[in-house]
């Protein structure tokens, strides 16, 4: 399977991005970027082990 959540580098550090949605993803509306490396794979790890309603739709 896949992973939906993946790091990747950004101006100031990593982001957290979502592959599905084809953006950095967000929580509570705040995007995750800018994060430390292990900040950042952490949280990508977190994200791809939590299951979704629906692969389209985004979180919150």
């Amino acid at each position: 399977m896949s992973e939906r959540f993946v790091v990747r580098p950004d101006t100031r550090g990593f982001s957290v991005f979502d592959l599905v949605l084809g953006q950095v993803a967000e929580i509570a509306k705040i995007p995750q970027q800018a994060l430390s490396t292990e900040d950042a794979q952490h949280l990508a790890q977190l994200l791809n082990q939590q299951p979704t309603a629906s692969a389209t739709e985004p979180l919150n």
